[in-house]
């Protein structure tokens, strides 16, 4: 009896295992079916829907760059190279810079001066944040005498460069070249001012801190060393840029004087629209930390009398602004779906959206200058994580792409109708 009860027992046992492994077996299937075709559904929209918008700007500006700005520009990071060596920095940190300076000379050699250029003060900062790390270590005496030293010296190039912009445009310019690289003067006469104002923050830190002794404060002193350094050089690179750039402008008859209404209403909407972001989801967090990015950069725009790079900032802003109910809803949207499929059809839907928004842009200077972050960041990312997917074949699509594709779509879909009526207003 016994017997039979046990060998009851095994089969049912073994009756249950064996219909667990035939459901997990029929489970495992199902999903691998259902990967197949939500991978082959993204593959099939990342193959047939492509964008064929292309961004114009960097070779508009490329003509505004010669070997002799390059030249000017290597010449900085091989003074800070030195500099370096003189200290006995380290193999890798030389080795860093050198590679960066391949690069350079890359871009020079096919003519790219613009890409050159902007890669070699990416060398110089990088020089300099290895130079203010090493330098503060080594000696604090000599350290704050450099750069009590650059501070004099890009102050100086400061004021210098901010009158020089101011004549030239009482001088007159081209309608066109004062948007588009009169945007990038002004954008880093601006940015140059902020990371001015950091390096000071970051000094005051610094010359708070005692001579270190352990490692912890080591450390400290290494990091506010070269962030001292390294900000003060990317406001020298700014604002060498805005220079380098003002000796190629295009005289014209446009004033920029003309563009102060159109300021003041952006700021007026954006002061209507403007919210306090206090959201705990990350997709809402990242769009509020780059709204406030192009407010503060706008604002200080239209305090300097700085009409391009403030209207740019400031639609950039409100675009994001106008739209975080829009983020909102979207992250509450995608929390409810349930399988990989549907978050996979509504990041698609998404995409197609961008991309419709994006296409329907003019392909000028002008509007792609306006749009290249769609272009060239948020969409072109957004696609990258969808390629991922299919290359690593995972199923579990992230918010990562939505972020993406509604940044593209709402930077699109709010700047190109207006720059296309300040091109017509401003030009008649």
């Amino acid at each position: 009896m016994k017997t039979k009860a046990l060998l009851l027992l095994f089969l049912v046992v073994f009756g249950f295992l064996a219909y667990s492994k035939y459901i997990q077996h029929e489970s495992a299937i199902r999903l691998e079916a259902e990967l197949n075709n939500t991978l082959n559904l993204v593959q099939k929209d990342l193959e047939t829907f492509k964008l064929s918008y292309n961004s114009t700007p960097w070779a508009y500006l490329n003509q505004k760059v010669d070997d002799e700005d390059v030249e000017r520009a290597i010449e900085r990071v091989l003074e800070l190279r030195e500099m370096l060596l003189k200290l006995n920095a380290s193999d890798d940190e030389i080795k860093d810079i050198d590679v960066c300076l391949n690069e350079t000379y890359s871009y020079q050699h096919r003519g790219q001066f613009y890409a050159a250029l902007t890669e070699g003060r990416s060398c110089a900062i990088l020089a300099a944040d290895y130079l203010g790390s090493t330098l503060a270590l080594a000696n604090r005496t000599e350290f704050l005498k450099y750069v009590r030293g650059q501070f004099r010296s890009v102050e100086a190039l400061q004021n210098k460069t901010a009158e020089k912009w101011k004549q030239t445009l009482g001088s007159g310019i081209n309608f066109t070249d004062y948007l588009v690289t009169g945007f990038v003067v002004e954008d880093n006469i601006i940015n140059a001012e902020i990371f001015l104002n950091q390096s000071r923050d970051f000094l005051e830190k610094l010359e708070g801190v005692p001579n270190p002794t352990t490692p912890q404060e080591i450390e400290n002193v290494s990091i506010l060393g070269s962030w001292v350094v390294a900000y003060l050089e990317f406001a020298r690179s700014f604002l060498t840029d805005s220079e380098v750039l003002m000796n190629h402008l295009t005289p014209g008859t446009f004033n920029p004087t003309g563009l102060r209404d159109n300021v003041h209403a952006l700021v007026d909407n954006l002061s209507r629209v403007d919210v306090s972001c206090e959201f705990e989801e990350a997709m809402l967090k990242v769009a509020c930390d780059w709204k406030g990015y192009h407010k503060k950069r706008g604002l200080l725009g239209v305090e300097k009398g700085y009409y391009s790079a403030a209207i740019y900032h400031l639609l950039y802003a409100i675009a994001i602004d106008e739209h975080l109910d829009e983020f909102e809803a979207l992250n509450s949207t995608f929390a409810t779906l349930k399988t990989p499929a549907e978050k996979v059809r509504m990041i698609l839907r998404l995409r197609h959206e961008a991309l419709e928004s994006i296409n329907a842009c003019h392909r000028d200077p002008l509007t792609s200058l306006y749009i290249q972050d769609a272009v060239g960041w948020y969409f072109k990312h957004g696609d990258v994580v969808l390629e991922s997917m299919v290359k690593l074949r995972t199923d579990d699509p992230t918010l990562q792409p939505i972020y993406n594709y509604e940044m593209a779509k709402i930077i699109a879909k709010n700047m190109c109708p207006y720059v296309s009526r300040l091109y017509q207003t401003s030009t008649r």
